[in-house]
């Protein structure tokens, strides 16, 4: 037998040994690169599609899905994300490590979902050692997750995705030197944003309303003093990286 991850399902190196596969929706959620096809993909979407309409919606390129490596917090075993069992949710909002990175009604709703799915995936925020609030995994073995997979809805009604809470509900957009920048009426929140997807995520959140390359163009220092006055009176700055 070969490799396995440490719930027990194979792992390769090569993507295509174990059918990895993208991972996403007809909505056009931004969810991570790819998962194990199949029962795995059914099972995960849905909790990815619930975490987003329900909990917190999802940004993209903050989500992870299938990388052959070891277990972060356990370098002796191989990561679910091995076998493409596991996903990561807007990991930088809830880092390997921090909790209490998700509201108690946003943790409830989160055990709502892990109910609908009879328990089969365990969300790292339960973790007995180092918590990882971001991650989500299979932790029963494919039998099992067939008869689970088959009880789920295939065209969920979730209801409206919610923003992120670091973001205000909407947001101004100036554009210098063909980059965005967000910022809140009352100047308490001052946000870069990096890409065109992240532009139109934002735009699919309605927290920007404005078509992306469509905003008020500024000069620089414009954004500049914007970005200073934010600073300065104790409001939040928030530049992603690329």
């Amino acid at each position: 037998m070969g490799e396995t991850s440490y719930n027990g399902w194979p792992a390769s190196p090569d993507k295509n040994a174990i059918n990895i596969v993208p991972f996403g929706d007809k909505y056009g959620v931004p969810f991570p690169g790819g998962v194990r096809d199949g029962d795995v993909k059914t099972v995960l979407g849905y909790v990815a599609s619930q975490l987003h309409y329900r909990v917190e919606a999802c940004i993209s390129g903050w989500d992870w899905g299938y990388s052959y490596r070891a277990n972060v917090n356990n370098p002796s075993v191989l990561s679910c994300h091995a076998s493409g069992t596991a996903i990561d949710y807007n990991a930088p909002l809830h880092p390997n490590g921090a909790r209490n990175t998700f509201t108690s009604t946003q943790k409830a709703t989160i055990y709502d979902i892990l109910a609908e799915v009879s328990g089969s995936v365990q969300w790292g925020g339960d973790y007995a050692g180092t918590v990882d609030e971001m991650h989500f995994e299979i932790i029963v073995n494919s039998s099992t997750l067939a008869k689970v997979a088959a009880t789920l809805p295939t065209n969920p009604n979730p209801n409206p995705p919610i923003p992120p809470e670091d973001f205000p509900v909407s947001l101004e957009v100036m554009r210098a030197g063909g980059i965005d920048y967000g910022y809140a009426d009352d100047l308490s929140f001052f946000m870069r944003i990096p890409t065109e997807d992240f532009y139109k995520n934002l735009q699919f959140l309605n927290v920007v309303t404005v078509d992306h390359g469509k905003a008020r163009g500024v000069d620089q220092n414009i954004v500049d003093w914007t970005r200073g006055v934010v600073a300065s009176s104790g409001g939040r700055v928030y530049e992603p990286a690329e």
